[in-house]
């Protein structure tokens, strides 16, 4: 025989009630406003991958992503922009900057050239709420991590070697011999992807589907319960 139900002394909850403060709470930390967390998103793949043109995209039509502009010790390309595509500075000014404490992170990643990531520009966006965007290499990304543990690490995935050695000929920027350093560190670099919070594949002629995948992986981000800021 089914047993009934034992009467509760307690009254009934009301669903309706619960809903609405649900749907204050979230109306008041919506992703993007101003009660919103901010937070680093590192993007990492081998070079060659694809992952500043992939940075470009992500910011177009979306000023609540900034991308971090890095600052470096080699040379300029012909389509690169001082200032935004990277900050060009000698050796000696980059030196400077890391005894004055200015990078969040920087490394030395191929021959001697610096790369660093500004500290000051990136804690600004995650203090309005918005998402620093920080395209960097895997050990910029273990370090930015260890400073900003919310952060969220995505790894870029080449389709192949060979797609990636065909890539960095065709940029015609480098010798076989630089090229075959960069395919040797690619090996080398993928051995991180496990540290990763989040692998997406980058294949040829499919970038929009790369940039929509990551900006899913930005929109589930941004409703962790984590990252709203309580009233």
């Amino acid at each position: 025989m089914r047993k009934s139900a034992i009467p509760s002394s307690r009254p009934r909850k009301s669903w309706r009630r619960s809903a609405n403060r649900c749907r204050t709470l979230s109306d008041s930390v919506a992703p993007g406003s101003a009660e919103a967390k901010g937070f680093c998103l590192v993007l990492s793949a081998p070079s060659g991958t694809g992952k500043t043109t992939i940075g470009e995209l992500l910011t177009t039509g979306d000023p609540t992503i900034v991308r971090s502009v890095s600052m470096t010790t080699r040379k300029k390309r012909p389509n690169e922009r001082d200032g935004i595509d990277y900050r060009f500075v000698s050796a000696d000014e980059f030196k400077e900057k890391i005894r004055q404490g200015a990078f969040l992170e920087w490394a030395e990643v191929y021959d001697g050239v610096l790369y660093g990531t500004p500290r000051d520009a990136v804690e600004r966006v995650i203090r309005s709420g918005g998402v620093a965007l920080l395209v960097i290499d895997v050990q910029g990304g273990g370090a930015v991590k260890a400073i900003f543990p919310e952060a969220v690490l995505v790894f870029l995935i080449p389709p192949s070697l060979d797609s990636l050695s065909r890539r960095l000929k065709q940029r015609g920027l480098e010798t076989d011999d630089q090229i075959r350093k960069r395919l040797d560190k690619a090996r080398t670099e993928m051995k991180y992807l496990p540290a990763y919070d989040y692998g997406v594949d980058n294949e040829d002629g499919k970038q929009q589907s790369t940039v929509d995948a990551i900006r899913g992986i930005i929109a589930t981000e941004r409703r962790r319960i984590s990252r709203w800021e309580q009233p």
